[in-house]
């Protein structure tokens, strides 16, 4: 059965920054959904996955894990204050094996909308790749190459039309990729992220 993603993307009317995931696990994306009970039913919303987590220890932020629309609307609530918005690259995909894993995604329809999304919100100035992984699933929809600064190849840039976008690639916020930063991965993954995220 495919995996069919479950949510429009977030706009702040605001927003500066789009954050750019790939499509949440496949117990999100199937009818009826098969939440856990600590998932929050929105990006980055599996309890096994360290975004959120991250996020609240950056800004000092107790966030909600549970299926309630409370969690949700927090998070929105949230993305708005720090004039962000979030969307992923695949809007349908079959997960191998239920696995969340980028190696076991079976891409069938990318987010072809993301271009548009970005012409109609020319506010936004910088995109946070939450992984390698989304850098290369973007060119299928950009259609572009990045141009990587030869002092930190996690920051970039792209030419979209006439546009430049500032790109920041974050250290993926799943645990697998945790395991596989070695010592200390952990609060170099926070320190990554705090960087970031330290202009809003």
């Amino acid at each position: 059965m495919n995996s069919i993603h479950p949510y429009q993307p977030f706009i702040p009317k605001d927003a500066k920054k789009l954050i750019i995931g790939t499509i949440p696990p496949s117990r999100f994306c199937k009818e009826p959904q098969q939440l856990l009970e600590e998932d929050v039913n929105f990006y980055y919303g599996s309890r096994d996955n360290y975004f959120w987590q991250i996020i609240g220890e950056i800004f000092n932020k107790e966030f909600l894990y549970n299926n309630s629309q409370n969690a949700v609307d927090q998070r929105k609530e949230f993305l708005t204050q720090i004039s962000a918005g979030i969307t992923d690259t695949i809007n349908e995909c079959i997960h191998l094996d239920n696995s969340a894993s980028d190696n076991k995604l079976k891409i069938i329809r990318y987010n072809l909308d993301l271009v548009r999304l970005l012409e109609e919100n020319p506010q936004i100035t910088t995109l946070i790749y939450t992984s390698d992984f989304v850098k290369k699933l973007t060119y299928p929809i950009f259609k572009a190459y990045h141009t990587i600064d030869k002092s930190n190849k996690r920051n970039q840039s792209i030419k979209l039309g006439i546009r430049n976008y500032d790109v920041n690639i974050l250290h993926s916020p799943s645990p697998q990729a945790l395991r596989n930063m070695g010592k200390n991965g952990s609060k170099k993954r926070v320190d990554q992220y705090r960087e970031v995220f330290s202009n809003y």
